[in-house]
């Protein structure tokens, strides 16, 4: 491992924290017909069709809704985050938890697996 990361560090995705109680993870959730909790009124922007672990920044377009308008990232999470399971059939579903996953980048130290703590503005390791 050294030879790949001779910083002794090695970047790896994490599941961002739940922001609602009950949530295992972190997810953006698409509002949904109120008749069908299953038929969401907002679609995957096209920019992140096929695009997992894709960085976006706050303000990005994330959503497009039934009209065409384009809902950006709130930045909910954090102002840049990786989307995971983007458009996954089976979070269609709310029984399963609509919506697209979310991953933060953290650094871990490959000889102990230790998160190293970050500077979240800069996202530079912190000494």
């Amino acid at each position: 491992m050294n030879k790949w990361y001779p910083g002794g560090q090695l970047p790896v995705y994490k599941s961002a924290d739940a922001r609602k109680k009950g949530q295992l993870c972190g997810r953006i959730r698409w509002p949904c017909d109120p008749e069908n909790p299953n038929f969401p009124l907002y679609i995957v922007h096209k920019s992140l069709q096929d695009q997992d672990f894709r960085k976006i920044k706050k303000g990005d377009a994330l959503f497009v809704d039934l009209d065409g308008n384009i809902i950006p990232y709130s930045g909910s999470h954090g102002d840049e985050v990786y989307l995971i399971f983007v458009n996954e059939g089976g979070y269609y579903y709310s029984s399963s938890g609509t919506g697209i996953g979310v991953a933060v980048k953290r650094i871990i130290g490959i000889m102990d697996g230790m998160i190293v703590e970050q500077d979240e503005s800069s996202h530079s390791v912190v000494s």
